[in-house]
């Protein structure tokens, strides 16, 4: 709207109130016209003065991916009036805030003009007349380089000046995108990552699971990946041959985040035909509601998952849709099959080779991106297809909504509230052993956290955003899977102390399940304290997390564990760095420990040294009767064997596709 439209208004306004007065003679008109005219003129003035802000918003949008879009989008606020109260919760969501214009109160970034190196090129964040900018080397020729179309080295890539346009994320860390004067909407990577916690800028590169040197992985475009799930109705809108503007990206979404009509579909019909008040009526008393919009809660089970699954889950295009999402954008609508639209890929040892999988089989790193070795989900955002492997989805009729809601829920997960805790599973599962026998069923106290019913068949090890989270493939400890494939496993996360022979006993001895012994050349080590020495990256950075995990820390003791911590300061990847100092922090004596995850060679040796040195002094025999850990009453770390450990680590690279 421009400045001459609200005058205007305003002038319309006027004149119509005149006409009222002459035409009934009333009066008491006349205070009500004057209060009008003030109301208006004093809203003129505030436009008048924040008209710059509003023709720099204004320009903004004309940088961006088109907001508002056919096929039924007609946005959230649409649905405000009718589910005030709905429409709040949502407002108050992280997905709401997953993707938004890069303007002021949307940006937690601090642009101060700060350089930060990524890949050995510099990028300069700063504001400039209420605009975030960063002087960088220019990212349509990087994103040339890395897909060898051009031949050049970092040093010779020119530095431009882009304005950040959108920004991604709103949780736990905030990445943005860059406009490109070349191509039409299409959002460029600022490969930069903003801690929010810590206030502190990282390279994006250090932000993920990454095996080193891959590079290429971040130079991405917001309209080909991003648009799919954090936006709601994304259309990247490559245009097709034979047109005028063939191969250029026209971008559109129906809106940014993930708003109402990414969960309950378009809403364009039902807005239309619910805002007459007749209809609404008429409505309540037929029982055809053909204007209806889709609700989650009461598709079956398997539905109302597959809305969530939309985003939270392992697939690719079907064949009828692979050529259809870059031209038209999503045609999956909630409640509809989601099978019709997208084929979603499970691993072998999970489901068995079958062919809907056979062109997947020989890439083994597609599968070792997402998942252990023995089948279960590793990377996090895909909660769907680990639930719906689960019995309780297969055989049962647990759906997301059994513990999710994205209305009057916590803000973090958006659990429900109604029904907490243990409670979630017990509305199934509520025979005796699983609510007033307890003690017959987990073999542990009833207020023990090993009585909790996600610590057992929900352990956090599944990977995402610098931590570990709980798994969605709901299953039992699995002796097959702790004995062959050696994954990171729920006992053996709490019980930091014991070897994996010792779990396997203890299942065999509760459970009547065959005895099965676990070989290794380290098979009599804390498990805990083999992964985080002598594992791959991923099970040290899973390990890590729940040396700092207070249920871990109070049943295995805590005063051992910080020089196994301390060792990880110098890992080569830095997610692992980051992990590990966070856990460490929760350690007696570390509270104020100060550590950059970043840091050169030298500075990481020097605070492995110092932390060394704070443990031998608040040491603490805490350890519990039975334990290897490597470390003995009097507090003296078993230096050869942990070196060798360390020697002989598996250095496999590991990437992990969040």
């Amino acid at each position: 709207m421009k400045l001459s439209q609200v005058r205007l208004i305003f002038e319309v306004l006027s004149s119509i109130i005149r006409t009222v007065r002459q035409i009934m003679s009333i009066k008491f008109l006349i205070p009500i016209s004057i209060l009008v005219l003030m109301v208006g003129y004093g809203s003129y003035i505030q436009w008048d003065r924040n008209l710059s802000e509003f023709y720099e918003q204004e320009e903004l949008m004309n940088h961006i991916p088109k907001v508002g879009r056919d096929n039924g989008y007609i946005s959230s606020d649409s649905c405000k009036s009718c589910h005030p109260n709905e429409y709040a919760s949502w407002h108050d969501s992280f997905h709401r805030s997953m993707t938004q214009a890069a303007q002021p109160g949307n940006i937690y970034g601090n642009f101060d003009g700060s350089t930060i190196y990524s890949h050995g090129m510099p990028y300069s964040v700063y504001t400039s007349n209420s605009q975030f900018r960063v002087k960088m080397p220019d990212p349509d020729i990087v994103m040339a380089m890395y897909g060898k179309k051009m031949k050049l080295n970092k040093s010779q890539v020119p530095m431009v000046d882009r304005q950040v346009v959108l920004a991604t994320g709103s949780h736990h860390y905030q990445t943005y995108w860059v406009e490109s004067p070349r191509y039409d909407t299409l959002m460029q990577t600022l490969p930069l990552v903003y801690l929010m916690h810590e206030k502190k800028w990282i390279p994006r590169e250090e932000a993920f699971m990454r095996a080193p040197g891959d590079e290429h992985q971040f130079i991405t475009q917001w309209n080909h990946h991003c648009i799919r799930c954090h936006s709601t109705g994304g259309n990247p809108g490559l245009q097709k041959p034979g047109t005028t503007r063939a191969g250029e990206l026209v971008s559109e979404v129906g809106e940014f985040g993930i708003s109402c009509e990414a969960c309950h579909g378009p809403a364009e019909d039902h807005i239309n035909f619910y805002s007459n008040p007749i209809n609404r009526y008429a409505d309540h008393a037929s029982s055809n509601k053909s204007k209806e919009i889709v609700n989650p809660v009461k598709l079956d089970h398997k539905r109302s998952s597959e809305v969530c699954g939309q985003c939270h889950g392992v697939y690719i295009d079907n064949n009828k849709n692979a050529g259809v999402f870059k031209y038209d954008g999503i045609q999956y609508r909630p409640g509809k099959k989601l099978a019709d639209y997208r084929k979603y890929i499970f691993h072998p040892e999970t489901v068995g080779l079958d062919k809907t999988h056979e062109e997947f089989i020989s890439n083994e790193k597609f599968f070792d991106e997402r998942w252990w070795e023995d089948g279960s989900i590793l990377a996090g955002g895909r909660e769907y297809t680990a639930m719906s492997v689960s019995g309780c989805y297969t055989k049962g009729e647990m759906s997301c909504m059994s513990c999710h809601t994205m209305h009057s829920g916590t803000k973090v997960d958006q659990m429900r509230l109604d029904i907490t805790g243990d409670s979630m599973c017990t509305q199934c599962h509520s025979e005796p052993e699983f609510t007033t026998s307890l003690v017959q069923h987990t073999k542990h106290e009833t207020t023990s956290e090993g009585s909790r019913c996600v610590n057992c068949h929900m352990p956090r090890n599944s990977y995402a955003l610098f931590g570990a989270i709980s798994s969605h493939q709901i299953q039992s400890p699995n002796i097959k899977s702790i004995a062959k494939h050696d994954v990171p496993n729920a006992c053996n996360l709490c019980h930091l102390d014991k070897s994996s022979n010792w779990t396997l006993q203890k299942l065999s001895e509760n459970y009547g399940l065959e005895k099965t012994s676990f070989d290794h050349q380290y098979k009599d080590v804390s498990a805990a304290v083999r992964w985080i020495l002598h594992g791959d990256a991923k099970r040290r950075a899973i390990t890590a997390w729940h040396m700092g995990w207070q249920p871990a820390k109070k049943i295995s003791g805590s005063g051992w564990l910080a020089p196994f911590l301390a060792l990880n300061l110098k890992d080569t990847y830095g997610v692992v760095r980051f992990i590990t100092h966070k856990a460490l922090s929760t350690q007696t004596g570390f509270e104020d420990f100060a550590f950059d995850f970043l840091g050169d060679k030298e500075s990481l040796q020097q605070a492995v040294t110092q932390a060394a040195a704070i443990w031998e002094i608040t040491f603490n025999n805490d350890i519990p009767e039975g334990s290897n850990v490597l470390v003995d009453d009097s507090g003296t770390l078993n230096h050869s064997l942990a070196r060798e450990m360390l020697i002989n680590r598996d250095r496999s690279p590991v990437t992990i596709s969040e």
